[in-house]
């Protein structure tokens, strides 16, 4: 029974583990993503150790010991890094360490909290075959999985006002996810130190490690279908140190009448990958670098006193995104694709409530944010043109509330001289001769 015991804590393990390499590989230069990798190592790391004292000898003290130090402190640093993954996901809050925020304090905090926890973590023998932990460590293990679950809904909840559905909903799959975590450990709390046995196996044992498998098995599942990606605004790498060669004001609204979405693309490429337009440093230079948080250069970018950061942009089309990616280079900027095709980069036309929350919400979070939207043509074929109109407005409002640069492209070929009229009203009209 121990060797089944161990079999499924390694199953169990793998598939948190994969869960948390999935979310990398979708994300691989997300922080959530990295964050929710080592909690999910934590996890794989706590099992196996957990399960190895039937195999070990009992007079071997200071190996259990060390067994069990490793035990306590891979379950409470992957439990800190569940509740701190919540600081990221399912919206991203600012984290910095010098200088030191609030949200920097509290990550150093609860690292430092589970690293004392575990360093006085206290292994008192063991009863037949298993590893006894003290008593007040039981309780300590226990108040600490209570603390995680109530900051996890704090930080989840107090972001409901400023997530989309879509964010809500993913939000409250991880938080699902955690309960089922933490309700595992229940029969370990109630047994205490005399263990309920099922033959050769603790019952608290096998509920652990089927709640964690569980827990990983929803998580794997969520992010394969998407409702895990996280979306957050990012600059791309600059091609050169020329300033963009189109210059688009803040909090303007710019319509693009042209048959095709090219010039569109080209202008919020150029916006993206060059310089500000009213950039005044010269001394800016070229950068690969997607993640400027690990980068210790002197980039006068990042000493910019005029905005937070370079241009983050937001994309809908109705092209691929591969296509436009490979096109215009496009590395980090988020592309919504608008299909009916189910897909975690996709959006059903006819959801266009949900396109605008996505847009709204980008634009309030994002620094120095630019939005490109081409398939209004598309748009209006799932919606009828005043709900079409509506959305455009509400888009136009939440840029200049939050300093946004909107590019809306159409084909004026679509519509009728009185929709091209509401539609231009209020906006910067750009064609291939009025450049």
């Amino acid at each position: 029974m121990e060797a089944v015991l161990l079999l499924a804590s390694l199953v169990a393990g793998s598939i948190c583990f994969g869960a948390g390499l999935l979310a990398l590989m979708s994300n691989p230069k997300s922080t959530a993503a990295f964050v929710f990798l080592l909690a999910m190592w934590g996890a794989f790391v706590a099992l196996i150790t957990g399960t190895m004292y039937p195999f070990m000898d009992v007079e071997e003290h200071y190996l259990r010991t060390t067994i069990g130090t490793v035990f306590v402190f891979a379950t409470l640093l992957s439990e800190t890094f569940l509740w701190q993954l919540t600081m990221l996901f399912p919206t991203k809050r600012r984290i910095t360490f010098r200088p030191l925020n609030r949200y920097g304090l509290i990550v150093i905090a609860g690292i430092g909290a589970a690293t004392i926890l575990a360093s006085t973590s206290q292994i008192e023998g063991a009863t037949g075959e298993w590893a006894i932990i003290s008593l007040m460590n039981q309780n300590l293990g226990a108040l600490y999985a209570a603390v995680t679950i109530l900051i996890a809904m704090t930080f989840i909840v107090s972001s409901r006002k400023t997530t989309t559905e879509t964010q809500r909903h993913s939000g409250l799959i991880y938080l699902t996810g955690l309960w089922i975590f933490a309700l595992s450990g229940i029969p370990a709390i109630i047994e205490g130190r005399e263990p309920w046995m099922t033959g050769d196996v603790s019952i608290s044992a096998l509920s652990v490690v089927t709640g964690i498998a569980m827990s990983g098995l929803l998580f794997a599942f969520a992010i394969a279908r998407g409702h895990m990606q996280v979306r957050e605004p990012a600059a791309e790498a600059k091609t050169s140190s020329s300033k963009a060669a189109y210059e688009l004001l803040h909090r303007r609204i710019y319509l693009v009448e042209e048959e095709k979405p090219v010039l569109s693309l080209e202008i919020f490429a150029d916006v993206l990958r060059g310089r500000c337009f009213d950039c005044e440093d010269d001394e800016s230079f070229p950068c690969e670098s997607i993640d400027c948080s690990t980068c210790n250069l002197p980039c006068p970018c990042r000493e910019c006193g005029k905005y937070a950061s370079r241009a983050q942009g937001l994309l809908v089309t109705r092209q691929h995104p591969l296509k436009i990616r490979s096109e215009f280079y496009l590395q980090t900027t988020p592309i919504i694709w608008l299909s009916s095709v189910a897909g975690s980069e996709n959006l059903d036309p006819a959801k266009l409530s949900l396109l605008t929350d996505m847009l709204v919400n980008f634009m309030e979070r994002s620094q120095n944010g630019v939005v490109l939207v081409e398939g209004i043509e598309y748009l209006v074929s799932s919606n009828d043109f005043p709900k079409i109109l509506k959305a455009v407005d509400r888009w136009a409002e939440a840029a200049m509330e939050s300093a946004t640069r909107l590019i809306i492209s159409l084909d004026p070929r679509v519509f009728d001289s009185r929709e091209i009229a509401l539609l231009e009203k209020g906006k910067e009209i750009i064609t291939s001769e009025r450049l």
